[in-house]
């Protein structure tokens, strides 16, 4: 019975925090809603991360760094070419994965060509990173000073908004982890 009414709890608690993340009020609009923004920072990010976090930022809050249309025009023709290329260098960089495992199943295996397979992909690897990294440079200069200011402003303050969420959050979780120990004994 209390393993019962132990499950009842946590799936009550589980509801409740789904609910108040799936309706949380307006004042909470617009910070760490990338991708989990918060969460992903926390963790390494790769170049084409960060470059689509950043146009990504750039796009929600056009309207507020004041971008005329022909920078927002700029910054989505920007994204469209480095996301379509990077789709074919993901997917050339796969493609190379798969001949490597193949090639790595047979019972003699050619140490050469299998050289020459991880070169490719490694190759492709850091083409794809100069790319983003290039792009991310060319998106910057899309902005003026001032609107690239003003979004480091607003990506610091969003960002404080996220800690404390993620502070808050850490706290409430560790609440329910002692009322749950406290139920189960």
């Amino acid at each position: 019975m209390k393993y019962l009414i132990s499950i009842c709890i946590v799936a009550c608690c589980a509801l409740a925090i789904a609910s108040s993340t799936a309706f949380a009020d307006e004042s909470q609009a617009g910070k760490c809603n990338f991708m989990s923004a918060c969460g992903k920072m926390s963790h390494k990010m790769e170049t084409n991360d960060i470059f689509f976090h950043k146009a990504y930022l750039i796009l929600a809050k056009a309207a507020e760094l004041g971008l005329s249309s022909e920078q927002t025009e700029k910054v989505k023709a920007l994204k469209y070419s480095v996301e379509k290329s990077l789709i074919k260098k993901n997917a050339d960089i796969e493609s190379l994965t798969l001949d490597i495992k193949e090639a790595l199943r047979k019972d003699e295996i050619d140490i050469n060509a299998v050289d020459k397979l991880i070169d490719q992909k490694y190759t492709l690897k850091a083409q794809k990173t100069k790319e983003t990294i290039g792009a991310y440079a060319e998106l910057k200069k899309i902005l003026t000073p001032d609107q690239l200011k003003k979004l480091k402003e607003m990506r610091n303050h969003d960002m404080k908004g996220c800690h404390k969420g993620l502070k808050e959050k850490k706290e409430s979780m560790t609440e329910e982890e002692g009322t749950r120990q406290e139920n189960t004994e």
